[in-house]
């Protein structure tokens, strides 16, 4: 017979929060995070690193006309994707703290977001400055093979700089997804752990 003064136990509690799920979407989110980061070091990686190799491999086959600016990495063109690399980091760890459900992935996310959609305007802007330069260097060469290929491209370029700006619209969905979803709809900690924290 049990005493009806006796203390109840906490095991009602546990069975309580056994019984909760945790909410699913930070896996999801970080694994697409994971993902998304592993394509910016990849590909920014390998962009900056063939940038680098064909501008030499190239000017033995202009004649001694300069590169066009296509084709020569500035120092902006460097910071960007140092800072673009940095970024892609920060996502990849903000992706794994998420999987282990830790508060630090938001701020992260947030961070990412806010850093790479100013970063893909600047680098979007260089780009096409970059393009109208090498229309530019086209006309000045004429008699290069590369500037004839050029002039002969002719609406193939504009089509290739709204493939470029669809490209960079593209990548920016992910930031602006982590700035909203981190920012305004999932921005308490229980929104990421469902309060199933208070077991462990």
């Amino acid at each position: 017979m049990t005493d009806e003064h006796t203390p109840p136990t906490e095991q009602h509690d546990l069975d309580a929060f056994d019984l909760v799920d945790p909410p699913k979407w930070p896996k999801v989110v970080g694994v697409i995070s994971i993902i998304w980061a592993l394509l910016g070091l990849t590909c920014g990686g390998l962009g900056m690193a063939s940038a680098a190799f064909m501008g030499p491999m190239m000017e033995s086959q202009l004649d001694g006309d300069p590169l066009p600016p296509t084709m020569v990495l500035t120092t902006a063109d460097y910071a960007l994707g140092a800072f673009g690399l940095v970024l892609a980091v920060i996502l990849m760890v903000g992706g794994v703290t998420l999987l282990l459900r830790k508060p630090v992935a938001k701020p992260l996310h947030i961070i990412y977001g806010l850093g790479a959609i100013p970063s893909l305007v600047f680098s979007t802007l260089i780009n096409f400055s970059k393009q109208e330069a090498a229309q530019q260097w086209a006309k000045d060469y004429p008699d290069n093979p590369m500037a004839q290929q050029m002039n002969a491209a002719g609406p193939a370029q504009a089509i290739g700089m709204i493939v470029t700006l669809v490209i960079i619209l593209f990548f920016m969905t992910y930031p602006l997804f982590c700035i909203i979803w981190f920012g305004l709809v999932k921005n308490k900690r229980e929104h990421m752990t469902g309060g199933v924290e208070a077991v462990y």
